[in-house]
Formats: C-alpha cells, structure tokens, sequence
C-alpha cells in the first residue's frame, strides 16, 4: 500500500511540474507574450482593427499582473478547459483537440490491440522453441521491420500500392462529397494502409519484448523442476511460463497506452490523417502555441497515467514487489 501511495504522488507531482513547465514556456520565450499567445497574424489585425480585444485578452490571461496571479488563472483555465482558440480556424482549441483525437484512436485503437496479440503470441511462440523453423522465419523478419524506420516503410508501401498499383488512397481521411454508409467505408479504405503500417511496427517490438522474455525465463530452475516431474511442453508453456512471461509484457502494453495520441505522428503526417499527429505537428510549424500547448499536456500526462498504471499493476501482480513493501 505503501509503495502504491508512492508511486501516486510521484506522478501527482510529475502531472503538476508538466503543467508549470507547460505555463512557463510561453511566457519565456523572446517576445511579446501577447503575440504569442494570440498569433502574429492575429495580433497585428486586432491591433489595427480591434485593440479592445487584444486588451480583453491580455485581462483573461492576467498579462499585466504578477506571475503568480497569471499561474491562478491558468490553472483556472485548465480546470474549466478553456484553452482559447486556434489560429487555423479560430475554433476552440479544446474541440480541435477532441475532433483529432477521435481522429487518432481510430488507427491507435487497433494497432495497440491487434500489435499487442500478435507479438504477445508470435514471440511467445519464438521464445520457446529457439532455433525451431517457426522461430528462424519470425526473429530475422520481425528484426528487420523493428529497425526500418516507419516514415521509410510508408513511403514504401505507398508508392507501391498507392502510386503504382492504385489499390490504396494516396492520403486524406476521406474521398470529398461521401456521404452515409459509402462515408464510413471510405474511411476504412483510407486507414487500411496506414494502418497496415502501424500494426507492423507495433507488432514488430512486441515481438522482440516477448521473445526475449520468455527466452530468459525458460532457462529459470522452476521450469526445468516442472519438466522433471513429467509435465508437458505445453503444460509447462501455459501453466508456468506464460503467466511469469506476461507480468513484463502487460506492463509494456500500459506503457504503449501512455503514447497511443501521439505515437502514430509520423504516420498521420505521411498520410494527411487529422489526428493528434498532424495537429501537434501543424500547430508547431505554424506556431500555434495554445494548441501545441494543449497537445504537449495531453501527450505528457498521458505517458505519466500510463506508467502509473503499469506500476501499480507491478505491484498488484507481482508478490515480490508485494513483500517488499510490506
């Protein structure tokens, strides 16, 4: 119990540095803090068109007041989720940020599960019959797509069947003018490939995980005393081995969570998809501070929640991280 208050307060207080960071980087940087906060191109038209609004904002974020003062208010914005508005479309950060998440998930969602069963079973496979046929296809293939970098893979795949072949959407989300059923499964079409692309990487580091780990734990005394004693292959493989092999393996996949808005960047970027990639990456290129703000609290705090999770479920599984904190 005491090594789960621990772990709690020690992602309470990484949540609270990330939002501090978060507030002070703006305010740092070279320049006016205004024009940063607004834009330049915004902020030179309301200053020669509307200075009463630049003033309206300049009060909500407490620009004239002490640093102190601006950190209360910024945190009152944040509880109240008013992070104000973008400069691409002067929409609400928050329902840009909301719309590209959905956005995300729809491609995150399966490649953490289907990348998840997939390398869980596969390496588990591999890791116990080293040196097997199954073992000598799998571990060459899976190594080489665990270095090939992704953006390379998708450009790839996307000359060959995009370019080439026409089999696949070049990129956008959806064909324009779509409407209805015909809409859900032109988006399907357009997320077949980067998808493809996704899962094969995911798929490809859960392998190595699991291999190695059941690699390590088949040569441990209690499996070969369970062999002594008669016990199948298979018995041993299910009944002791899988079960100290996924202790590792679901803590990794917690992790994977952490970045499951933000870890498909270069894909989304690739492929045009409107996710949490393409957002952060554009807010950043066109220096949209309140939306890469917001992208970069969401992302960070989504990683700390994930290895808390992973923690605690270390602690729960585990009996000797059990006893050690008792």
């Amino acid at each position: 119990m005491k090594t789960a208050l621990n772990k709690i307060s020690i992602a309470l207080l990484t949540i609270f540095i990330i939002i501090s960071l978060s507030f002070l980087l703006i305010r740092i940087m070279p320049g006016n803090t205004l024009l940063n906060i607004v834009g330049q191109e915004e902020y030179y038209y309301l200053l020669d068109h509307n200075p009463e609004e630049l003033n309206r904002i300049s009060m909500k974020y407490g620009l004239n007041e002490s640093l102190g003062v601006q950190y209360v208010r910024y945190l009152k914005n944040i509880i109240t989720l008013d992070f104000g508005r973008a400069y691409s479309n002067h929409q609400p950060v928050i329902d840009n940020v909301i719309e590209a998440s959905k956005n995300t998930l729809l491609l995150a969602i399966p490649t953490w599960l289907i990348g998840g069963l997939l390398g869980g079973i596969l390496g588990l496979f591999s890791g116990w019959k080293p040196g097997s046929r199954f073992d000598k296809i799998t571990t060459p293939v899976f190594i080489f797509f665990n270095t090939l970098p992704s953006n390379c893979l998708a450009i790839l795949l996307l000359i060959i069947f995009s370019y080439n072949l026409k089999i696949f959407p070049i990129n956008n989300m959806v064909s324009p003018g779509v409407e209805g059923m015909d809409r859900v499964l032109n988006i399907l079409w357009h997320m077949t490939l980067p998808l493809i692309i996704l899962i094969i990487g995911r798929t490809s580091s859960n392998f190595m995980l699991m291999k190695s780990s059941v690699s390590q734990i088949r040569k441990d005394d209690y499996l070969l005393t369970a062999q002594s004693k008669g016990l199948t292959d298979r018995g041993v493989l299910y009944k002791h081995l899988l079960i100290n092999a996924a202790l590792p393996y679901g803590t990794y996949l917690c992790i994977q969570l952490g970045y499951i808005l933000s870890g498909s960047m270069i894909i989304e970027v690739i492929f045009n998809w409107k996710g949490m990639g393409t957002l952060m990456y554009k807010a950043v290129t066109a220096r949209d501070f309140p939306t890469a703000q917001l992208c970069f609290l969401i992302s960070a705090i989504l990683v700390v929640t994930a290895n808390l999770i992973s923690n605690l479920l270390n602690i729960i599984l585990d009996p000797r991280i059990k006893s050690e904190s008792s």
